[in-house]
């Protein structure tokens, strides 16, 4: 195990590491100081990684003091939002008591930022080591394969059951019960907003080529009126809506998925690939993002999605009791007298008759 410092996070930096997850920030730089980790720098993300890396990191580097570089990457986690690179600079050239306090200190740093957040690590001391080109090369040569994209963990899994298929005469391999698209990385991260209460809204499209599931549209607030005008007429879309509304004097922050597919209007095969995709995007959404419908509704004319009308499905218990109470006031008609006497059936037991 090794040793630690006993240094802390800043309050500052703290607020800081929670402000780096909602993804505009590209690089902090971390230092020491006053026995205790403080945020010394930071920029915006401006263009990709590569581009911002090779503008920004050189001039921040000292050759004769360490640091903690954070760099947010173009990837995107579907548990943790953007991922982010570390790199512990610990310069030669730095004195040997802050070369300790900053080797000591990194287990901190990652417990206080998150270790989930953070996707590659890499461990430099010279200069030219804090470079673009460097990286690449460090990654080049790093023995563990590079992680796959959502894509590419799709089609391996689709390549191992190929290859792990018993196929013969006698065989009977299961049906195709859906199909199963992986979500753009900017669905990923729309859902994250929506997680944090930055979006109430995500309405989805397919890219049946591309065989994606893409961002279509994204609101912060929307009322089930505004979402209307945003339904296509010829065209299917799944959708995200957080509901706030009123009821019974409370107040409720519903959590819907709805699929909308426009009937007739639309063509078979594109109702037909959004029909299939359903069950494996609600799958996904629930189980690896952690969110759980109050509701799922599937909507085939756009005049329906109404406030009426959620407020209904989504409270349909406490309106089927009124209806039962005012229903309950009709009494059922007694039988008419004039079919005679009512005939009574006497059943034997005994066998012999």
């Amino acid at each position: 195990m090794s040793h630690q410092s006993g240094i802390t996070a800043s309050k500052s930096l703290c607020e800081k590491f929670a402000e780096m997850k909602d993804g505009h920030i590209r690089v902090v730089v971390v230092v020491i100081e006053n026995e205790k980790l403080v945020c010394k720098e930071e920029h915006n993300a401006e263009r990709t990684f590569n581009q911002d890396f090779d503008k920004m990191i050189p001039p921040l580097v000292e050759n004769n003091h360490a640091a903690y570089y954070f760099i947010r990457l173009d990837t995107i986690s579907e548990l943790n939002g953007h991922n982010w690179l570390l790199i512990t600079y610990i310069s030669d050239e730095a004195k040997a008591r802050e070369r300790m306090l900053y080797a000591s200190t990194i287990a901190t740093v990652k417990r206080e930022f998150g270790l989930t957040y953070i996707a590659q690590e890499i461990r430099a001391t010279t200069r030219d080591e804090m470079s673009i080109h460097s990286l690449h090369q460090h990654l080049h040569t790093q023995a563990t394969p590079p992680p796959r994209t959502i894509r590419e963990e799709e089609m391996f899994e689709i390549h191992q059951r190929e290859a792990n298929a018993d196929i013969g005469i006698n065989t009977r391999q299961p049906t195709l019960q859906g199909l199963k698209f992986p979500f753009d990385e900017n669905v990923i991260e729309a859902i994250h907003l929506f997680k944090k209460h930055h979006v109430d809204y995500i309405q989805f499209d397919i890219d049946h080529e591309k065989e994606l599931i893409l961002l279509s549209h994204s609101e912060a607030h929307a009322t089930p009126e505004h979402i209307r005008k945003h339904l296509p007429d010829q065209q299917g879309r799944y959708h995200l809506y957080r509901f706030k509304h009123g009821f019974n004097h409370q107040n409720f922050e519903s959590i819907l998925f709805l699929y909308s597919v426009p009937g007739h209007r639309s063509h078979v095969k594109q109702r037909m690939i959004y029909a299939s995709c359903k069950e494996s995007v609600i799958d996904n959404i629930e189980k690896k993002f952690g969110i759980i419908f109050d509701k799922k509704l599937e909507i085939s004319d756009s005049t329906e999605f109404t406030m009426e009308y959620l407020i209904e499905q989504l409270h349909s218990e406490a309106s089927g009791n009124t209806t039962t109470s005012l229903s309950s006031s009709f009494a059922k008609p007694k039988a008419p007298s004039s079919h005679g006497r009512r005939r009574l059936i006497k059943t034997n037991d005994n066998s012999d008759e």
